[in-house]
């Protein structure tokens, strides 16, 4: 349960949408220094709107017009609203993030993409966020994380008819498969051109021919391999079906076992194989864990609303951004 709310929290790299479109960049530059709400003695500045919500924002004009922007907006401000009030929750119960802590979270978010942290920081970039924002806004995220467990998690409990209904509801066929894994991976370098990346390319393949002709695994990792999973000769180990990002997610599984393939990463190529596949139990007992997360997530979103609009009644709000009166609906920008 909690390594599912971390990865979901942390595996942003991948999901290509990092960067803010240049009519949003624009707009920021114009709405710099604007008052947008105060929570208790906390400014929200409309510039802080648009870098977390301009993506969003700007969907919505492109869909619904220009009429859309200030819903859009009053809906991104009300998540910056709740996301102060947990902030300063955070701050009276001494729960901040460390440094410490942030590196850590970053070194999962390599791993999982089989990266290095300069490989996500070049990712980062190459998206068009400059790695200050991205730090800090994982920090945010590392925070709301430490909010969850420490002041909704207490109050979630997930009894076994809970469990019991859920399984027959799902038919008792609620379970999955598990895949063991061998990965190498190859780095393209930062701002490699097209040359380079053909280069890098190549390689991969014959590592991927070398495999195909019988080569062990771990000779073709000591020849090729650039990241970490050298030292274990390219043992990745076993995943369940969700818990690798989704661009290694779907090619692992839709593999034949001990037929390696090649993945391409915005920054790396990996060279892969399966070696195994199996079912994971669909009993209770083998189901126990996935239904636990789908409870629990569902109780979590309702402990926060609830808790977010406790929090809003206690606390002193000024609205200041025009258009609405930043009660619009929740989002998720």
């Amino acid at each position: 349960m909690r390594s599912h709310l971390l990865h979901a929290a942390l595996c942003l790299v991948a999901l290509g949408s990092l960067a803010a479109p240049p009519a949003a960049a624009g707009e920021l530059g114009r709405l710099t220094d604007r008052v947008a709400a105060v929570v208790n003695d906390d400014v929200i500045t409309v510039s802080e709107v648009y870098e977390l919500g301009a993506e969003f924002i700007e969907e919505a004009v492109t869909n619904g017009g220009e009429a859309q922007r200030h819903p859009a907006e009053h809906a991104v401000l009300q998540r910056l609203i709740e996301r102060r009030l947990v902030e300063q929750q955070i701050q009276t119960l001494k729960l901040d993030v460390t440094e410490q802590e942030l590196d850590r979270a970053i070194d999962d978010v390599a791993r999982r993409n089989g990266m290095d942290r300069d490989q996500v920081r070049a990712a980062v970039e190459q998206q068009g966020m400059d790695w200050d924002t991205f730090r800090a806004e994982q920090r945010e995220q590392l925070r709301e994380i430490k909010f969850q467990r420490s002041v909704l998690q207490p109050r979630i409990t997930i009894t076994e008819d809970e469990l019991r209904d859920a399984f027959l509801r799902a038919g008792g066929t609620l379970g999955g498969e598990s895949a063991t894994v061998q990965g190498l991976l190859l780095s393209i370098p930062r701002g490699a051109d097209a040359a380079a990346v053909q280069a890098v390319k190549a390689r991969a393949k014959e590592a991927e021919l070398r495999l195909i002709t019988g080569e062990s695994f771990a000779a073709v990792a000591e020849a090729y391999d650039e990241g970490t999973t050298r030292a274990s000769a390219g043992e990745m180990g076993a995943f369940e079906r969700g818990q690798l990002v989704p661009e290694l997610d779907g090619p692992v599984f839709a593999a034949e076992i001990g037929k390696p393939f090649v993945v391409e990463l915005p920054t790396a190529i990996l060279v892969m194989r399966v070696t195994d596949k199996e079912r994971v139990d669909t009993g209770l007992e083998g189901a126990r864990a996935k239904l636990t997360d789908t409870i629990f997530a569902g109780r979590m979103e309702q402990e926060q609303e609830r808790w977010a609009e406790q929090a809003r009644r206690a606390a002193i709000v000024r609205v200041l951004l025009p258009g609405g009166d930043g009660r619009a609906p929740r989002a998720t920008p």
